[in-house]
């Protein structure tokens, strides 16, 4: 259980990560790019089999290398190199951590201004709105 318990927490971490850069990423483009057309089915599908595909494959090193230590009976990784060890803890914490966190940041960010601040195409603007009214009542 040592090898499998660690792999599977930083699966579900990866997953979580993974799934919410993907949601993202599609809000992104029916926001920014309404009138492209929707994923299909097929695309959906490859999408999702990547995701599980970083997930299972990037926290292999957990299991590979986890070990139940003998003087204490614990559960820990045993790295052959405590570089090799500094090196996948921090790939792992930008593959986990920052790299998600700046998709999401670029994603959710540039949809606010799409929503809040960008102005749709033929929206109508008061001072236009005025005239029109004026030169309505001057025909009349």
């Amino acid at each position: 259980m040592c090898p499998i318990v660690p792999y599977l927490q930083t699966v579900a971490v990866f997953l979580s990560a993974l799934t919410l850069v993907g949601l993202s990423v599609d809000r992104f483009r029916a926001v920014v790019f309404p009138l492209r057309p929707r994923l299909r089915s097929r695309q959906v599908l490859s999408a999702i089999a990547v995701i599980w595909l970083l997930a299972l494959f990037i926290p292999s090193p957990v299991a590979i290398f986890s070990r139940v230590e003998p003087d204490s009976g614990l559960c820990r990784e045993m790295w052959p190199d405590d570089v090799w060890q500094l090196v996948y803890t921090a790939s792992l914490m930008a593959l986990q951590y920052f790299i998600p966190l700046a998709i999401l940041i670029v994603c959710y960010s540039t949809i606010c201004y799409v929503i809040w601040i960008k102005k749709p195409p033929g929206e109508a603007e008061n001072a236009r709105d005025r005239r029109l009214a004026v030169s309505k009542r001057k025909v009349s």
